[in-house]
């Protein structure tokens, strides 16, 4: 059971990063994209429109420092509620 643990926790922690990287590639294409989340047609909360970019960078870096702590199991309990 443990080492079911530690693989979720790497293949996890290695997911997260890639996906990260991959936003971060392109910030201003996820801050687009959750623009249009954030339109009338899907969620409609227009006062988070203006705020799409920052939010874009605070998930991107968030995910990839998820990431990072995953794969180096510090605080494992408080990264996996996180």
């Amino acid at each position: 059971m443990k080492y079911l643990v530690h693989l979720s926790r790497i293949f996890v922690g290695g997911l997260f990063i890639f996906s990260g990287l991959i936003k971060l590639n392109d910030p201003v294409g996820f801050a687009f994209k959750l623009d249009e989340y954030f339109g009338p047609t899907v969620f409609d909360l227009a006062f988070l429109q203006p705020l799409a970019l920052p939010i874009a960078l605070f998930v991107v870096i968030f995910e990839v420092l998820l990431g990072v702590l995953l794969l180096i199991g510090y605080k494992s309990k408080f990264t996996v509620y996180s």
